[in-house]
């Protein structure tokens, strides 16, 4: 009896240990999966991504970002794609934005738009994998931002204070008096050639 309830504290001391240790690692974003693979994105601007954001392929995620760095040229973003048999065409483009265009959780999504590739194709991580046609292991992609409500009020502002700049309201204000002038002008002469006609 004593021997068994010794082994019952052993175990479960064991596995909280386990538990203990699998939550330590995962919380400082340590992979054991094997078949993992990254890939660097490099954006101008990554407004909100952080570490272990959501990274999805074409609405499914497919992994996370395990880091998030900051150089003079750019934030380079280290994803982790986490389904060792997915293959994506080159051209590749990694997007980051937000869940909406309100705002809200930073994610980053991989376009590709090269053609599919055949199931026979090497997988990121093998050997055999072409750089030139597929993203393999490790690597580079260049970095896009989605819309969100600054960005387009950004650009709506930038498009106003060209527009003031130009003058372009006053320009379409006198344009549309000489098309009216024009076509009183027009109707003027067509009324004067069907009295001509009678």
């Amino acid at each position: 009896m004593l021997f068994r309830s010794e082994a019952l504290v052993g175990f479960s001391l064991l596995a909280a240990i386990s538990g203990g240790l699998g939550l330590w690692l995962w919380l400082r974003g340590v992979s054991l999966g094997r078949g993992n693979w990254t890939v660097t994105a490099s954006f101008a601007d990554a407004s909100g991504l952080a570490e272990r954001s959501p990274v999805s392929y074409r609405g499914v995620l497919i992994g996370s970002v395990r880091s998030v760095k900051i150089t003079n040229r750019a934030v380079l973003a280290e994803l982790e794609i986490t389904d060792p048999t997915l293959r994506l065409a080159r051209p590749v483009v990694a997007q980051v934005g937000n869940s909406s265009l309100l705002g809200g959780d930073a994610q980053v999504e991989l376009l590709s738009s090269g053609a599919p590739l055949p199931e026979s194709a090497p997988r990121p991580r093998e050997r055999g994998c072409d750089s030139r046609r597929m993203l393999c292991q490790n690597a580079q992609v260049p970095g896009a931002a989605t819309a969100s409500i600054q960005t387009v009020t950004d650009t709506v502002q930038r498009l106003l204070n060209q527009a003031d700049r130009d003058k372009l309201v006053s320009k379409m204000v006198a344009a549309t008096a000489s098309f009216e002038a024009t076509a009183r002008e027009a109707e003027k002469l067509s009324k004067d050639e069907i009295g001509r006609a009678h």
